[in-house]
């Protein structure tokens, strides 16, 4: 199924388990109530891969099997979409989200502002780090990350963010956390502030209940994600300075010292009052 704004359409996909008939129910109330009309998307099992997906995930990859499904969804959704079976751009919905009442609006005036080139837009990412204000939509703001923040639970997706994301090696994060490296596949990653869509308002999925984490592999996998941000540094801190501009970038890193010491609860607002302006060339 497709959503209409004027010129523009987008396909909208909702992830669902087959046995998660409730979760689907949740999101067909709350996206009937917008006007948006969307296709479910059957989510897939980690331990029960298409062969067109094995690849991605090498044996022995430190993934639980409820992770290698969601990734795995993900991406079938993405390769759907560059075979043509699924017309581009798409929303991609995972089935525990919260949708506020304006949200068809904020979804039509974004399809009809969006720059081009982009490949991702970020819907249900509360920013925690400084941004940058791109162009204003119907009360929200398009910007750039800082650090994008976690959470797959909506984006906007095109045709060459779809190719450039299914490009590349084995996977070895879970896809929140490699949709947070956009220099890892040269992505031109927005978000929508403040995010527009909630994660995670209903309680852990089945997808992620096949092989749920514990704490101590949580850590691990923290601090693999960690390191890996540490070999990658020069990248992401290029990525970052091409968006932002060099004063654009050091004001951010500046603004991120000071928002490390505000409780997390408070951070986000603190982030959205002090956002970087939007630069006179995108003003125009």
């Amino acid at each position: 199924m497709a959503f209409g704004a004027g010129c523009c359409v987008v396909s909208v996909l909702v992830i669902n388990l087959d046995r998660d008939v409730d979760r689907l129910e949740h999101m067909r109330t709350q996206l009937t109530a917008v006007g948006v009309a969307f296709e479910r998307f059957p989510a897939l099992r980690g331990d029960a891969l298409p062969i067109a997906l094995q690849a991605y995930f090498e044996p022995g990859a430190k993934l639980t099997a409820g992770e290698i499904g969601c990734y795995a969804s993900h991406l079938a959704i993405l390769q759907k979409m560059v075979s043509g079976d699924i017309a581009s751009p798409a929303l991609v919905l995972e089935d525990d989200l919260g949708i506020g009442a304006g949200f068809g609006a904020v979804l039509a005036a974004l399809l009809a502002k969006l720059p081009p080139g982009w490949d991702f837009v970020r819907l249900s990412n509360q920013p925690r780090w400084a941004i940058k204000r791109v162009r204003d939509i119907d009360g929200y703001s398009l910007c750039r990350y800082s650090e994008v923040p976690g959470s797959t639970g909506a984006s906007l997706v095109s045709l060459s963010g779809a190719r450039k994301f299914l490009a590349g090696g084995a996977r070895r994060f879970p896809v929140d956390q490699d949709l947070r490296r956009p220099w890892a596949w040269g992505l031109d990653m927005y978000g929508v502030a403040p995010a527009p869509i909630t994660p995670d308002v209903l309680p852990q999925s089945s997808i992620s209940s096949v092989s749920p984490s514990t704490r101590a592999r949580l850590r691990q996998q923290a601090s693999a994600v960690r390191r890996q941000r540490l070999v990658e540094v020069w990248g992401r801190h290029a990525l970052r300075m091409s968006e932002f501009g060099v004063g654009g970038w050091t004001r951010s890193v500046a603004l991120n010292v000071i928002a490390s010491f505000i409780p997390k609860r408070r951070r986000t607002d603190f982030v959205l009052r002090h956002a970087l302006v939007k630069s006179h060339a995108e003003r125009a």
